[in-house]
């Protein structure tokens, strides 16, 4: 229950990070567009006139701007309900964490988890000789027991 726990909450994180970069990233591309105004090009084709040449197209990318404000809004939509679950989530991972009767552990768990800091700053965190590695090492046994 522990682990897979754990492993929901952190993967739930790094999908709300993902999402609040496709989000920025969406954002800017509306920006672009909308400040770009029309957009020029042109194909080789027949002229109204009947003769063979380049014909130039000018005109707004409406369709490219639905496009980007839909995927917007589904962005938005999935954050929204990932930031949600993660709320309940986190009540779940705290009552967890809080249930773990070896106080180190719980310490670093919290600090990994809850906190989100790297590996290596939670060894900071704790002090003494503890490296990344150890504490890493530390939480798989403790998990592999659980």
């Amino acid at each position: 229950m522990g682990k897979e726990l754990l492993t929901q909450y952190a993967d739930l994180q790094l999908e709300i990070e993902d999402l609040q970069r496709r989000i920025l990233k969406t954002e800017s591309q509306i920006e672009r567009i909308q400040a770009g105004g029309t957009v020029l090009d042109s194909v080789r084709g027949t002229r109204l006139d009947g003769t063979i040449g380049n014909i130039r197209i000018e005109g707004f990318p409406v369709v490219s701007l639905d496009e980007k404000l839909d995927r917007l809004h589904r962005y938005r939509t999935q954050l929204y309900r990932s930031k949600k679950r993660a709320v309940d989530l986190v009540s779940e991972v705290e009552q967890y964490i809080n249930s773990i009767e070896d106080c180190r552990m719980r310490r670093i768990i919290r600090y990994r988890f809850i906190d989100k800091l790297s590996w290596n700053a939670v060894a900071d965190k704790m002090g003494g000789n503890n490296t990344e590695g150890s504490i890493k090492m530390a939480i798989s046994r403790f998990i592999d027991k659980s």
